[in-house]
């Protein structure tokens, strides 16, 4: 017999996609207005936005002129949705949006994408926004989250008891990733294939590669060299940059990922030059740099014949022992002295 869901799947286009996220917020909101108010400020808490859905009921105090025996009051507000399923950016589409906002006290557009917005692409729609506040009494602020964010803050808003309301949230969740809205994100490593850098890459907790080459997203590297994945880092930070070692003027020219620090500035102008002049590697000009919070060391041994060329993924989850909540230690430790092909 086949499942009852909540949220229908016969399409993978971005109405359908939004229609039932539109349906899992009211469901929410028909349910519990407290728990929807907590859900949707957890989802613009990292924005710095916070409103206020309560209905309040008050008495009036007399004063000097006629006034009502009591109010029913609540917040105004409007959030824009824009939903995208494969990460378009299209900024003047999100221009032609913000002309839908009329008085409101709090207007906020919203971005629900796949994958966590490029810190470039955000920079460009907060900069579109800025010029059209200008021109505004009441400013349009932005805001950006993930479907997988979405289930995490969805679940953590529920109580034990909110059978109904898990079932549905599994049931969207389930609907997100037959869809390819959630992805292995949190659980993927990307093996890169180290050499004789495989040292410079341990001690400054970095890799680089040509900008030109493209990725998938992930959260994880591992360094391998000698037959065996030896490092594990949680990426923290992504930046390309030029450097002119004439001048020592490193020029950011995009930053992918994180925010870079005058300490990792101090980092990349290391690695530059002794990629130069101890490995013969000219990475000036036209790299993208990783920063790991730090490579721990493990030991995952490549069991088939030959050795790994260029890079490879993993998804760690399909490996037993393997628990959410591992950080990348943990993933090294569990990775330590087990096979893969």
């Amino acid at each position: 017999m086949s499942l009852i869901h909540y949220f229908p799947r016969y399409s993978q286009k971005e109405n359908m996609v939004t229609n039932n996220t539109m349906l899992l917020f009211k469901r929410l909101s028909n349910n519990s207005n407290e728990k929807f108010n907590r859900f949707l400020n957890s989802i613009l808490e990292n924005s710095g936005i916070n409103l206020d859905m309560t209905v309040k009921f008050g008495q009036q105090e007399k004063g000097n002129g006629s006034v009502p025996d009591a109010y029913i009051q609540q917040e105004t507000f409007k959030i824009l949705i824009e939903t995208k399923l494969y990460g378009q950016q299209n900024i003047s589409q999100i221009k032609n949006h913000f002309s839908e906002f009329n008085d409101e006290k709090n207007q906020i557009f919203l971005w629900i994408n796949n994958e966590p917005i490029k810190e470039v692409y955000r920079l460009e729609i907060v900069e579109a926004l800025n010029k059209f506040n200008a021109l505004r009494i009441h400013s349009i602020s932005f805001a950006s989250v993930t479907f997988k964010e979405i289930c995490e803050i969805f679940n953590d808003t529920l109580t034990d008891y909110d059978f109904e309301m898990k079932e549905m949230i599994q049931d969207y969740e389930a609907f997100c990733i037959d869809t390819n809205l959630i992805d292995n994100f949190d659980s993927k490593i990307r093996f890169v294939a180290t050499g004789t850098t495989f040292k410079q890459n341990l001690e400054y907790n970095i890799y680089y590669d040509p900008r030109s080459k493209g990725y998938q997203n992930h959260k994880y590297i591992g360094i391998y060299t000698n037959k065996a994945v030896r490092g594990i880092g949680e990426i923290i930070c992504i930046v390309d940059v030029d450097y002119n070692n004439t001048t020592d003027d490193l020029k950011v020219i995009s930053t992918q990922f994180g925010v870079l620090t005058n300490e990792q500035k101090s980092v990349l102008k290391k690695v530059i030059k002794e990629a130069y002049s101890d490995l013969g590697y000219d990475i000036a000009y036209g790299e993208r740099f990783f920063f790991v919070d730090k490579f721990y060391e493990t030991n995952f041994i490549k069991t088939s014949k030959n050795g790994m060329m260029g890079k490879r993924y993993y998804d760690v989850s399909t490996l037993d022992g393997y628990r959410k909540d591992m950080n990348a230690e943990k993933i090294a430790d569990l990775l330590r002295a087990k096979e893969w092909g």
